[in-house]
């Protein structure tokens, strides 16, 4: 009796992800393991299939928001992905447990008043295909990744990287073609 409650129980638990994963992001095939949070249902979204968010996972998304995530992406625990302008992503990415991705900072050259009052600075993100991005990282505003790239863990990523290569540090250089 307990194995079949349990059953049950997770049953129900799977089925109100999907419902929360379809009323936010409007796509059935999207697969939203515990404790993943979706604030707000963004202005216009395109998930491909199999895009799987693993626990602890937050996903900050505002009402004009534009996403695009491509088939066979993965987001790792705890991945925290900060979204108020465009953020595009290719196919099979992956991104490691504990990664940031924003596409806004706050302005921080008016020194007259203080930085909590700075108007919010947005640049889209673009992420090409077949991205792997490691553990512990923050993509930054701006920032565009083409496809084959290999983020090393704990980087923190402004700019444009070239493809098919490997880049790590803090902040993130090139290190070699793959």
């Amino acid at each position: 009796m307990y194995f079949f409650l349990q059953k049950l129980f997770f049953r129900i638990r799977l089925n109100i992800r999907k419902i929360k994963a379809y009323s936010l992001l409007g796509k059935w095939q999207i697969y939203l393991y515990d404790n993943v949070t979706i604030a707000f249902k963004p202005k216009k979204t395109s998930i491909g299939k199999n895009f799987t968010v693993l626990p602890n996972a937050v996903l900050e998304l505002h009402s004009q928001s534009e996403i695009t995530i491509g088939n066979y992406c993965t987001f790792s625990y705890g991945v925290v992905l900060c979204i108020i302008g465009k953020l595009q992503i290719g196919d099979y990415v992956m991104v490691g447990e504990y990664t940031s991705i924003r596409d806004t900072t706050h302005e921080y050259s008016d020194t007259s008043q203080p930085m909590k009052d700075a108007l919010d600075k947005t640049e889209s993100v673009t992420i090409g295909n077949n991205v792997w991005i490691g553990r512990g990282c923050l993509i930054q505003p701006g920032t565009v990744i083409e496809d084959g790239v290999v983020v090393a863990a704990n980087s923190t990523v402004k700019g444009r990287l070239e493809a098919n290569s490997i880049y790590g540090g803090s902040p993130a250089k090139f290190i070699k073609k793959r």
